[in-house]
């Protein structure tokens, strides 16, 4: 989410304000009089400032949480603007962007283009070894803290990327990285459920390390840790020191059982409770303390020191580097003086493409090429000695770091320095690992260390001298398309390029104030809805992954942000249709940009045939990347949308020519078919490093482009009428079935391959066909072409040969292969059972054509692509009432995967959204649960604020029957306030208060102010006694459960602790389960299950408020009300009336009530109304 908090929106002096000039005709694109005077499109720079000066306030971008309007994007994008500049690059530097889907990637791309920079878009969900192809020519990458991991690994691959600048944190070493689902609690719980040490396993075949390895590993850790035994070099008194351990991320295994033996006092830190459980079975005289908390986490331990700190296997689970920096920051800072920090089996990101190399060899030589395909597919984190030697030389204390080889794979009767090549064939573990000991001391290096990582804090203020003028002639973007050859080709656009689109198209904005954004941002489609809607002086929403890929989520997101023009593939737009038909209800939309596929006829025949959209204009717009995005377009309407058996691609844009030729490059009369040329204003630059020259010709002296598309030009109309070389179009993206072929190719024990596009089954779009020779498993294939292509690479059949056909001249015979209907293997399995499997294949049946005989197949692999699974979801919610994210569908493939997790889906829903009152035109006020997650406190005041209110709560998930994820992971204010509002906003979403008591009041302040971000007016936020300082929430986190559950009850529930402790877990659920109903805190009937999900919600929320360091300020207004009786409150903040909310809001939006009673009792029956009194008169002089 990004904070509004981190960028100062205050208006720039500016030169002289330009009345607003961007009136466009209603009267659309074939009205005269509809494009500024020209003088308005001289630059980038001049056209974007008229109309920010014209509409400071005006809406400009919204999407991903966060809105900006003309004033907050013309500041931030000049702010980034100038952090470019002041780097000195050089000419046409080329600045990457890779951020979360919405606004603020839109504001990056602005920035950079303003500052003369080359913009190169990139996307998380592109492939990993595409994303680092694309960046190969940059000098900056511009992320957020979505992307921050990705970001610093492509820097590290990279050494052209000398910074990377994180825009979403005013430090960028406070950025905290996305986590990549290796640090859940459930994962490592489910791996530890079949023992210990089952997370070492061989890169190779996934087969468990040998106890013997582990053994050898566990004697290597004591060795460079200084804990081996060795009688006759250690005395008593030498031995005894440094035999306090920590062990991050410790498991229960060989290691553990080591340090735990070698030390006198043993502390372990990790995720799962199975693993912690298991220490007390450990026959050492070490007193071992089990903490269940993350890495970052070890902070809370104040006051403990060690003398060795052990961090073995874990670092490559780590979300990011900046989560490693903090990890290595907190260590070292809890060491003795002659203490060290121990890192182990890091995998090394130098020798990564080594490892890749030897899985490819492993590959080949048994067939087994499921190692290569997971490490493809890895969200391991791995991590160049760079990364050490950097973070050294700026951690808070001297350090000395020193590298060694990695322990494991070792045969125990070698030395630690010594390598064995058999282990490392096998495992493929000590050869692209290594060992690092960080010891306090050392010098900090003479020269400055030069920063490569910005945050929000190194911006440039926005105003004073005016930007550079950029040259017409200068590149402003590099998108890249499919290649021939197999590699993509990066097409460079000019600002001359991007100025004659930006005019060309404002006339399709006529009649439109808002605009939203379906396209990919690292599609030139993205710039085509700039063009629209920002440079036009209009709004534009970039619609989210779902809403763009969903009918019924696009047709919701385009009716709440009343959206009026939108672009699209016809692919989704046969989808949309079909969707829209089904539910009888039309478009809620003026106008659709239609472009990168032929139109359907009959879908448009369909889609005018629905009640409602007589009204909508559909524009058929043509256009190569080559050629700035578009380059004609033909206006279709309920009018004139029978009049073609194939529709036009239109008129040629304003500064644009098309013409067909033939093969003498001679220009052909009206009417006949040849080569499409394209001359004028849009022909771009050519690709990058000169690519593929033969495209970008001149002709009479005219830059011209080829575009290998056939059609003609008839009374100025021009006509498509498709390819003769291997582009192809799928779901409207471009692809060469060249570089599907080599990406086929490249896979072991493939040894030929041939790809072919074609439309195989009746009201299928065009799909592709893989035909491979080789002995090959074709799922397998499939996934390892999903981390190297995009999805519309991939193909949708895979048909195993024993040869291809050749013609007579030893050429592919494309034309002799068979259909791959025949040649899809139908897996015979079991037959799906019970209502909701059968009804799952009957649709999938219908969808795709065949018999499903295998309950366990999965969708894609029997042909299902991304257009389909988009249909099957729509079918699901039609027939099945029940909605499956796109995201589920790829992690439930399955008919049986997916059937279970709509029976889960059908159960009644649990939302921690609870009503408990009602008021009839009354605004809404939304009360948060405290630590223990019941909101049973708020019953009283909500009776008493149910006159002038709709009073709402929002519980935990501690009381629920079931686990999930809200009591199972470890989470912060901020993720769970974002999953607390997402759950609100589907039950009200205009006119909330937000309020809450305890832990409530932080998780009230960070919905507020995300809910402001949304764009929605803020309200008051109402605070009863919560402290907003996190010191005693870290105490409390670095308790154990029980001594956290007489903290928090304290003489709530009577239990004997020594008793509690001497129990296993069971047995401890049950007794506190029977002395919690003894004591009438829990309901009669409460299970184990439920205790258990309490003790998490209590351990969650704690380490929750403890990890809420720096809360963001915001202008918010804020009622807080403290208990009058507050000296027995330990988490009481002396001399201080805010208690902490002073910190970061103006303490004049801070409205201080006292009223009667305890922390304790402020709520209860009796004192309520004086609570109640303080909220209504407050809010009542608030309106």
């Amino acid at each position: 989410m990004m904070k509004l908090s981190d960028f100062s929106f205050a208006a720039p002096a500016k030169n002289s304000a330009r009345p607003e000039s961007a009136g466009i005709s209603g009267s659309g694109p074939q009205t005269a009089g509809t494009t500024q005077a020209e003088q308005d499109f001289v630059s980038l720079e001049h056209l974007f400032r008229s109309i920010a000066d014209a509409r400071p306030e005006a809406q400009a971008l919204t999407g991903g949480g966060l809105g900006l309007t003309f004033r907050e994007l013309d500041v931030l994008s000049e702010r980034i603007a100038r952090f470019i500049l002041a780097q000195g690059y050089g000419h046409e530097a080329v600045v990457g962007v890779l951020c979360a889907r919405g606004a603020v990637y839109l504001a990056a791309a602005l920035g950079v283009m303003r500052a003369g920079a080359v913009y190169l878009p990139v996307e998380r969900e592109q492939p990993q070894s595409r994303k680092e192809a694309m960046l190969r020519p940059a000098s900056l990458i511009i992320a957020d803290s979505a992307c921050l991991r990705e970001a610093e690994y492509f820097h590290y691959r990279n050494p052209g990327i000398r910074h990377v600048l994180c825009l979403d944190a005013q430090d960028y070493d406070d950025a905290a990285e996305k986590g990549t689902g290796l640090v859940s609690t459930e994962y490592w719980e489910q791996v530890a459920q079949a023992g210990s040490d089952m997370g070492w396993k061989s890169d190779f075949d996934a087969a468990p390390c040998p106890q013997s390895e582990l053994a050898a590993l566990a004697a290597a850790v004591l060795e460079k840790c200084g804990l081996a035994r060795k009688a006759e070099a250690y005395s008593a008194k030498a031995f005894a020191a440094g035999r306090k351990v920590l062990d991050v991320g410790s498991g229960s295994g060989c290691v553990a059982q080591a340090l735990a033996g070698a030390a006198q006092e043993y502390a372990a830190v990790d995720l799962a409770r199975n693993e912690l459980s298991r220490l007390a079975g450990f026959d050492a005289a070490a007193r071992v303390t089990p903490y269940r908390m993350e890495a970052a986490d070890i902070h809370f331990l104040e006051g403990q020191t060690f003398d060795v700190v052990v961090m073995n296997g874990v670092v490559e689970n780590f979300p990011g580097y900046n989560y490693l920096r903090r990890v290595l920051n907190h260590a070292v800072q809890m060491l003795t003086p002659e203490g060290l920090v121990f890192v182990g089996a890091v995998r090394d990101l130098d020798c990564r493409n080594d490892l890749r190399a030897a899985l490819q060899a492993h590959a080949l030589a048994t067939g087994d090429q499921t190692g290569l395909l997971r490490l493809d597919a890895s969200a391991e984190l791995f991590v160049p000695r760079q990364f050490f030697m950097e973070w050294a030389a700026r951690c808070p204390v001297p350090v000395e770091v020193t590298f060694s080889p990695c322990g494991l794979g070792q045969n125990s009767g070698q030395s630690a320095g010594q390598t064995c090549p058999e282990s490392e064939s096998q495992h493929g573990v000590q050869a692209f690992r290594y060992d690092v000991v960080i010891r306090p001391g050392g010098s900090r290096p003479q020269v400055p260390v030069s920063l490569s990582r910005f945050g929000a804090q190194h911006l440039p203020p926005a105003g004073g001298q005016a930007l550079p003028p950029c040259d017409p002639a200068q590149a402003a973007y590099i998108v890249y398309t499919s290649g021939s050859t197999g590699t993509p080709k990066g097409v460079v656009v000019e600002h001359r390029n991007l100025m004659h689109i930006l005019r060309a198209l404002r006339p399709y904005a006529a009649g439109c104030e808002r605009v939203g954004l379906v396209a990919p941002l690292s599609f030139d489609a993205s710039v085509q809805q700039l063009a629209v809607s920002v440079f036009s002086g209009k709004s534009l929403h970039v619609l989210s992954d779902e809403e763009r890929k969903n009918p019924s989520l696009f047709c919701a997101c385009a009716h709440e942000r009343g959206l009026d023009l939108c672009d699209m593939t016809p692919a989704f737009f046969n989808v949309l249709t079909g969707w829209l038909a089904g539910q009888r209800q039309p478009l809620p939309l003026k106008a659709l940009l239609l472009a990168g596929e032929v139109l359907r006829p009959d879908v448009i025949r369909k889609f005018y045939a629905i009640p409602g959209n007589e009204g909508v204009v559909l524009f058929n717009v043509y256009g190569p990347t080559e050629c700035t995005v578009d380059s004609s377009a033909f206006r279709i309407d309920v009018g004139n949308h029978q009049d073609f058996t194939a529709y036009p691609i239109g008129r040629p844009l304003e500064g644009v020519r098309i013409c067909a030729m033939d093969k003498t490059c001679q220009e052909l009369p009206d009417s006949v078919t040849g080569e499409l040329w394209i001359f004028g204003d849009g022909v771009s630059r050519g690709y990058l490093n000169n690519a593929s020259p033969g495209a970008f010709v001149e002709k009479d002296g005219q830059p011209c482009y080829r575009t290998g598309d056939n059609g003609y030009v008839q009374n100025g109309l021009v006509f498509y009428r498709g390819r003769e070389d291997q582009q192809v179009k799928i779901r409207g993206n471009r692809v060469e079935l060249g570089e599907v072929e080599k990406a086929v190719a490249g896979f072991p024990g493939v040894r030929q391959v041939a790809v072919v596009a074609d439309t195989f089954r009746a009201g299928e779009e065009k799909t592709l066909a893989a035909y491979v020779v080789g002995t090959i498993d074709m799922a397998v294939l499939r996934g390892y072409l999903e981390q190297h292509l995009p999805p519309y690479c991939v193909p949708a059949y895979f048909v195993p040969m024993m040869e291809l056909p050749f013609s007579l001249n030893r050429k592919i015979d494309k034309k002799a292969l068979p259909s791959p209907l025949g040649g899809v293997e139908i897996q015979r399995g079991r037959m799906p059972a019970g209502p909701v499997e059968e009804k799952l294949a009957e649709i999938w049946k219908r969808l795709l054509g065949v018999d499903i005989t295998d309950a366990d197949a999965g969708f894609f692999s029997l042909g299902g692509h991304s257009i389909l699974s988009i249909r099957l979801i729509a079918m699901i919610e039609k027939e099945m009432g029940v909605h499956v994210a796109v995201n589920e569908l790829v992690t439930h493939s399955s008919i049986a995967q997916l059937a279970a997790l709509l029976a889960g889906k059908t159960e009644k829903r649990e939302s921690p959204v609870i009503q408990l009152q009602h008021c009839e035109g009354g605004k809404n006020l939304v009360l948060f649960h405290p630590v223990g997650g019941s909101v049973f406190c708020y019953s009283d005041l909500a009776r008493l604020l149910g006159g002038k209110y709709t009073v709402y709560a929002v519980e935990a998930a501690g009381f629920s029957q079931r686990r999930t994820s809200l009591t199972t992971e470890l989470h912060t204010v901020e993720s769970l306030s974002e999953y607390y509002l997402d759950e609100m906003l589907k039950v009200e979403s205009r006119d909330i208060i937000w309020g809450g008591w305890s832990f409530g009041g932080l998780l009230a302040y960070e919905c507020s102010r995300r809910y402001a971000a949304l764009g929605n007016r803020s309200e008051p936020v109402i605070i009863l006694d919560t402290v907003a300082d996190n010191t005693r929430a870290k105490q409390m986190a670095a308790k154990d459960d029980i001594e956290l559950l007489q903290l928090i009850l304290q003489q709530g529930m009577a239990f004997d602790s020594v008793k509690l402790r001497a129990m296993p877990r069971e047995q401890q659920l049950g007794y506190l389960v029977e002395c919690g109903e003894k004591s009438g805190l829990l309901p009669a009937g409460f299970s184990a299950v439920q205790m258990d999900n309490l003790l998490l919600t209590y351990r969650g929320n704690t380490l929750a408020a403890a990890r809420y360091e720096r809360p963001s300020p915001s202008d918010c207004k804020l009622l807080l009300v403290r208990a009058l009786d507050f000296a027995s409150n330990p988490q009481i903040i002396m001399n201080d009336d805010y208690q902490g909310w002073g910190r970061f809001l103006k303490k004049e939006n801070i409205s201080l009530r006292w009223t009667q009673g305890t922390h304790e009792t402020m709520l209860s029956a009796g004192l309520a109304a004086n609570v109640a009194q303080l909220i209504l008169e407050y809010l009542e002089c608030e309106k």
